[in-house]
């Protein structure tokens, strides 16, 4: 499987400024409605990544926006980084595609589909309570 870094940064520079609010963690739930869970079929490439991953509007960006540094992280810092993440994810054409792929393969670390791994984490439940009764 690819690494989160490597598609990254495989891309040329896309980077363009985009505004968009970054929601709070109580818009959690409706952030979520509509965009993630589709059940839809990913299109897999050749060499096994799924297609959606090559429209992504972090493509070209720095992954150090989107993964915690291996050093210690004040709050301040992350939530700046997680915030320009989730700008960066805020105009992504494929922000649902990249959300439902982390919630299923339990991505445990960075910022995929505008959500952090602890809002993630929290969502887990709810989806496997979706798909029972799916």
């Amino acid at each position: 499987q690819p690494s989160p870094e490597g598609w990254l940064r495989s891309c040329g520079d896309r980077h363009d400024e985009g505004t968009s609010a970054i929601p709070e963690a109580s818009d959690l739930e409706s952030i979520v409605k509509g965009v993630a869970l589709s059940g839809r079929p990913a299109m897999i490439r050749e060499d096994g990544t799924p297609a959606w991953q090559f429209r992504g509007a972090c493509r070209g960006e720095d992954p150090a926006l989107f993964f915690a540094p291996s050093h210690i992280e004040h709050k301040e810092e992350r939530e700046r980084r997680e915030g320009k993440a989730k700008e960066i994810c805020g105009r992504c054409p494929v922000r649902g595609d990249c959300l439902d792929y982390a919630l299923k393969i339990r991505e445990p670390y960075g910022v995929w589909g505008g959500l952090n791994e602890v809002e993630r984490r929290a969502l887990l439940p709810e989806q496997e309570r979706e798909r029972a009764a799916g």
